[in-house]
């Protein structure tokens, strides 16, 4: 039996593969995403994703492509709580930057993942595929301006603004990781753990305590009987106890910021 695939499915499933693709991130070890939620702040870690090559692969939230991302480091075998105040800000500010990219983002993925389909298999009409097309392509055009108006206003840098609203004009689905890809390019020294405790609520910060603290115990763990790393191992769990002291006490009724 042969299963013939049309294009208007072909179609489809290439926006999606082209969304999914271009929205996988790669990881090192001691690396993890920030991102920036609407009043609250959320961290993965690296090591939460699939590994793959001595990196880690994992993907945001795919229905939220107007949250910031940065991609920010930590060391396990330093660790030093709290960070300060100035650098947390800083991200924040950079975060707000993105506000007016949320209405053309989500008219382009319904438009993608909602309009388009129903064209395609319930209408059957070439004129409202028409509009329709005409409509992404508006998006699209729409996200290139904010992002080139992003790089004018000074937060993000000229020519990677340029490169990417070209990107976005030539593959509409890449045009949902703008702002993805605008935060990931920003650079700042900031460290993960120290902007994380500083920008998240009592509670979420409390679980990513937690969470890392179970990596680094797995580390240690595995390098315990090694004497090379008998250095390492005690400068780590030094650092281990500066986490735990961290933590702060989370209310029961603490729904976060």
């Amino acid at each position: 039996m042969y299963f013939t695939i049309t294009t208007e499915v072909q179609m489809v499933l290439a926006i999606c593969l082209f969304y999914l693709y271009d929205a996988a991130l790669a990881l090192q070890p001691e690396q993890g995403l920030l991102r920036a939620g609407r009043g609250q702040w959320r961290v993965r870690l690296a090591s939460e994703g699939f590994e793959l090559r001595r990196n880690w692969l994992l993907w945001p939230p795919l229905w939220l492509p107007h949250q910031p991302l940065y991609k920010l480091r930590w060391n396990p075998a330093h660790i030093a709580l709290p960070g300060e105040q100035a650098a947390a800000r800083s991200l924040a500010a950079h975060a707000a930057s993105f506000k007016a990219f949320a209405p053309p983002l989500y008219l382009l993925a319904a438009a993608l993942f909602i309009a388009l389909p129903a064209a395609l298999f319930v209408l059957h009409s070439e004129q409202a595929l028409l509009m329709l097309l005409a409509l992404i392509y508006l998006c699209t055009l729409w996200l290139s301006l904010l992002t080139l108006r992003h790089a004018r206003l000074g937060h993000s840098e000229r020519g990677l603004a340029r490169s990417i609203a070209l990107q976005i004009m030539l593959c509409p689905p890449f045009a949902l990781n703008a702002v993805r890809k605008l935060s990931l390019a920003h650079g700042t020294p900031a460290d993960l753990l120290q902007s994380a405790e500083r920008l998240m609520a009592a509670r979420p910060w409390s679980e990513l305590a937690q969470r890392v603290q179970a990596v680094m115990e797995q580390e240690m763990q595995e390098i315990a009987e090694l004497p090379e790393y008998a250095q390492h191992h005690a400068r780590m769990q030094t650092a281990l106890e500066a986490l735990k002291a961290s933590h702060r006490p989370a209310p029961a009724d603490d729904q976060g910021l």
